[in-house]
């Protein structure tokens, strides 16, 4: 069965549902504590502003951080980082570090974690992870919730089918 999402109530209710699962999805991901996500330590082998053809946007943004335990490397937008004491360009090759994260199938098939949520080196944190994708996943909670209250309103006014 085809639903029309532009002419129908039922295709924005099912086009909402679907942002509002994304939003959902981004909001949970980025709301844990820091003892809730995924931990790796070890020393850092590796870390530059660029690696090998990275980063394709925002030069000089990203930092490309590798440590002896984990598989992947991580890409970090710097900007993405509260401000603290200490900045994750403080932290040097040699240096034994914490690193707290999430993955998904993407990190796997691709090989590069974009998912570091907070950086420790000797309990001093590093680099946090700011609020944007938590604020951006109730932008998106709200967007899905008003194109819902927009779509029955048009639809009491005739301007939409059921």
């Amino acid at each position: 069965m085809f639903i029309p999402i532009i002419i129908s109530v039922r295709g924005v209710i099912f086009a909402s549902i679907i942002v509002l699962s994304l939003g959902i999805f981004v909001t949970i991901s980025n709301s844990k504590e820091k003892l809730e996500y995924e931990k790796a330590s070890g020393t850092i082998e590796y870390y530059d502003k660029e690696f090998q053809n990275l980063p394709t946007r925002n030069k000089g943004d990203f930092r490309y951080l590798k440590i002896d335990s984990y598989p992947y490397l991580f890409e970090i937008y710097e900007p993405n980082s509260e401000p603290i004491e200490k900045s994750i360009d403080d932290l040097m090759i040699g240096d034994k570090v914490d690193i707290y994260y999430y993955e998904n199938s993407d990190t796997r098939d691709v090989g590069i974690n974009r998912f570091a949520q907070f950086i420790d080196k000797e309990g001093e944190p590093f680099f946090v992870r700011n609020g944007f994708q938590k604020q951006l996943g109730y932008v998106v909670i709200g967007l899905s919730v008003l194109l819902n209250i927009m779509a029955f309103v048009l639809w009491k006014k005739g301007k939409l089918k059921w």
